[in-house]
């Protein structure tokens, strides 16, 4: 922490050592007196080059900063000049209210405004989730099963041909497994969020940590001077029928913005698994049909607070409640040469996550060029309760019990995570570069309290020998540098270099065992874009990443659930490290085409070790294989006509393994994925609207799995009724029945087959009311609120 305090000074004293820039700015209305938001502003140097360019804000303000000189200040509305007027820049300029007559009907601006579904920046692509049909009344979950280059399968989240990526809610990480993942973003209303950002290539201000990018979800917030609410409820019709209720309000109006959302349901699924494993004399057949339901409680409030013209400041709490329970009765057939037997079990379990996030944020302004630090201090809390019980007896050809087979435990498990982080980023835009500097340090502590019972005997036996506690700390210290300068008209660069130190050390008290890392690591990254046009655009770029295993997969403890599987973490579990490569054209901003490359080291997975000679399934967490893909996507985002607008893309890669252990077998394969997502409108007033999605898994490999056709079709229609206060949203998922793949591979050479259904086909109804109104005021014209209104980090 010192050497990181004395790197912040000595990164604050150089904001003031380069050149002297002022300030123009002003704030434009039409002759109706109202602001014109999203208008050009443009800066020229006198042979008509830009010097800076914008678009005014909501309120119709601009901020433009230059070195000494004379300019010609531009101002265009749909590419049409409104103004024109030379300036001289010797000090800070404030024109005050421009009037400007505007040509086109409002009809037209707001047209023009408006969002679209889906934009392609240079390094991620942004789904507006608030424009879109199939997510409304839905959860986060279902946002991210509809947004384009992203595939959920099994609750797994991944990018298209780049598999498993981080998941960040308003640029924060949510480290947690892929199950407890999937669990909290259903707490979340799709209704809340504002986009989803797929970034593919995350630049050095982002923890380096994620497979090959990370997914942001971007939660709404209030337009200024306006306040908003809404309620709703949903019925979801599965096997089970299940529903919730949400609330949001919006307030943000001068110095104040406040958020304060609520959403409480219950969820009951159905889902199963079918099973084989193929051992040289015997099959081995396992059925599961698991009954769930949870109840959940999501709440979120947000308070941000402008200080002065120069420092802005907010709190935001994030919490999330789960009580979940669960049965099944797993029977396993056991098909010999000569004769069948059985294995009969019942489950019973329960857990219950609980998380807690608070987000302190500031952002100062240093002087009136835009150079500007934020600073954040982040609590995460989190705690699980975990309890299971087990029984069962093997049975004999006639599936009568044999005597002496009866097995029976109880595993009751505390999972608490504990994590204290605080950053501070310092943005400085210069003539030669636009340059961001910052560091980062964050500490975790995790503590797991596991205490196993055997029941054999009738009563509870203390099994010393899986009981455990187990404690592990990781302390991590980052800082960064990143540069980014347009060149001339055609070409742009990046280049950043982010370097983590990561101390950790875990501790069994059951094996009495310290096990600990030190390690420091360099993370660069490079962008570079070619654009000969307005529409067409060249990019390429390389980034380095880490993926450090999961909290649950150190965890030495092991976990029966019959006398033929158990899992047990693994203490000695290396991080992951990912370089990236990808070669990317763009035509008209629409037709977004990549190259891509990926190399992992020490590819770190939960395996199924099969033991051919006792039957046994071991699953543990091992670094089994180093692996590269190489691939192609493409992807149209069609938006001609007003009526339509369609993203639909396909990838295709091919993938290596190269085993580090003889219990997998190197492998490659190639797959393939295609989808289409559609949102129509369907009458002139724009309140009837259709949404058609569709995706298809083509048979292929990933890493060591062999994977079969899925299908996926949603379709959901949307109405907007009372002046569109009132939407109803009708939406079929998975009408196909068809998201049950087949997933084979080999274990010390024994195959190994699943089938399982997640219980994903259903029927949903949303209905939502909105109500507002706008604070109309233009006595604040002091420009500098955009801290509060993006939190840009």
């Amino acid at each position: 922490m010192k050497r990181i305090t004395l790197l912040l000074l000595a990164i604050l004293s150089v904001t003031y050592v380069f050149g002297q820039q002022y300030s123009i700015k002003g704030l434009i209305l039409n002759q109706r007196k109202e602001p014109m938001a999203f208008m050009y502003v443009g800066l020229m140097k006198q042979d008509s080059i830009p010097v800076q360019q914008m678009l005014t804000d909501t309120l119709g303000r601009f901020a433009i900063k230059a070195e000494k000189g004379q300019y010609r200040l531009l101002m265009k509305q749909f590419g049409k000049e409104c103004l024109s007027r030379e300036v001289v820049l010797n000090k800070d300029l404030d024109l005050g209210l421009i009037e400007i007559k505007e040509e086109t009907t409002l009809q037209g601006v707001t047209v023009a405004s408006r969002k679209k579904l889906v934009e392609q920046r240079v390094d991620r692509l942004v789904f507006n989730v608030e424009n879109a049909v199939m997510p409304t009344g839905g959860t986060a979950l279902d946002a991210l099963k509809a947004t384009p280059g992203v595939r959920v399968q099994q609750e797994n989240i991944s990018i298209v041909g780049k598999g498993e990526v981080l998941v960040m809610i308003d640029d924060r990480l949510q480290r947690m497994s892929q199950e407890d993942l999937a669990t909290f973003l259903k707490t979340i209303p799709a209704d809340n969020i504002k986009s989803i950002e797929v970034i593919t290539a995350p630049p050095a201000q982002y923890d380096a940590e994620g497979n090959s990018g990370l997914i942001n979800i971007k939660l709404k917030r209030a337009k200024a001077n306006t306040w908003d609410a809404t309620i709703g409820t949903t019925y979801n019709q599965r096997t089970y029928a299940s529903g919730s209720v949400q609330g949001l309000f919006n307030y943000n109006h001068s110095r104040l913005a406040l958020q304060v959302s609520v959403n409480k349901g219950k969820e009951k699924l159905l889902t199963t698994s079918d099973g084989q494993i193929f051992y040289t004399h015997e099959q081995w057949n396992q059925q599961v049909k698991n009954k769930s339901q949870s109840d959940v409680l999501s709440t979120g409030l947000g308070i941000d607070y402008k200080i002065s013209d120069k420092w802005s400041t907010g709190v935001k709490y994030l919490g999330s409640f789960t009580d979940k329970n669960f049965s099944n009765q797993p029977f396993t057939s056991r098909i010999g040469q000569d004769n069948t037997s059985y294995i009969a079990s019942d489950v019973n379990g329960a857990n219950k996550p609980a998380m807690n996030a608070v987000n302190w944020h500031h952002a100062i302004a240093l002087d009136s060029m835009d150079r500007k630090v934020t600073i954040d201090f982040d609590y995460f809390s989190y705690q699980k309760k975990d309890f299971r019980l087990y029984s069962g007896n093997e049975l004999d050809q006639h599936k009568g019990v044999i005597p002496g087979s009866y097995f029976a435990a109880t595993n009751s498990n505390i999972n608490k995570i504990h994590n204290l982080s605080g950053k501070a980023d310092i943005s400085l835009p210069y003539k030669w570069a636009n340059v961001n500097v910052g560091a980062k340090a964050s500490y975790t502590n995790t503590n797991n309290d596991l205490v196993v019972y055997d029941l054999q005997t009738g009563g509870p036996v203390l099994n010393t020998g899986q009981s455990n506690v187990f404690n592990y700390k990781e302390y991590n210290e980052a800082i960064y540098f990143s540069a980014g300068k347009k060149i001339n008209n055609y070409w742009e660069t990046q280049v950043g270099l982010r370097i983590e130190a990561t101390q950790t050390k875990g501790y069994s008290l059951n094996l009495n065992q310290t096990n600990a890392n030190d390690y420091i690591k360099l993370f660069p990254t490079a962008y570079i874009t070619y654009e000969p046009d307005a529409n067409n655009t060249f990019s390429f770029n390389y980034s380095r990443r880490i993926r450090r295993p999961d909290f649950d997969y150190l965890n030495p403890f092991v976990i029966r659930t019959s006398p033929y599987f158990y899992s047990e973490g693994n203490p000695f579990l290396k991080p992951s490290y990912i370089d990236n490569l990808e070669l990317s054209y763009v035509k008209n901003q629409n037709w977004v085409n990549s190259v891509y490359y990926s190399r992992v080291t020490d590819f770190g997975q939960a395996l199924s070790i099969v033991d051919s000679v006792t039957n046994v399934t071991r699953q543990t967490p091992m670094n089994y294989a180093n692996t590269y893909q190489i691939g192609f996507s493409t992807y149209y985002n069609f938006n001609k006509l007003s009526w339509w607008n369609s993203a639909t893309g396909f990838n295709v890669n091919y993938q290596h393994v190269t085993s580090k252990t003889g219990i997998i077998q190197s492998t490659d394969g190639y797959n393939g994925y295609c989808y289409t997502n559609n949102d129509f409108t369907l009458n002139s007033s724009k309140t009837v609207f259709l949404g058609i999605n569709y995706a298809l898994q083509l048979p292929g490999r990933y890493q060591i799995f062999q994977i079969s056709t899925l299908h996926i079709l949603d379709v959901s229609m949307k109405f907007l009724l009372a002046n569109k206060k009132f939407s109803v949203t009708l939406t079929g998922e998975d009408l196909l029945n068809a998201q049950r793949p087949l997933i084979s591979y080999y274990s010390n050479g024994i195959k190994n087959t699943v089938r399982s259904y997640g219980d994903s086909r259903g029927f949903r109804v949303a209905l939502s009311y909105k109500l507002g109104k706008n604070i109309k005021t233009f006595k604040q014209r002091a420009f500098g609120n955009e801290e509060e209104r993006s939190r840009a980090n």
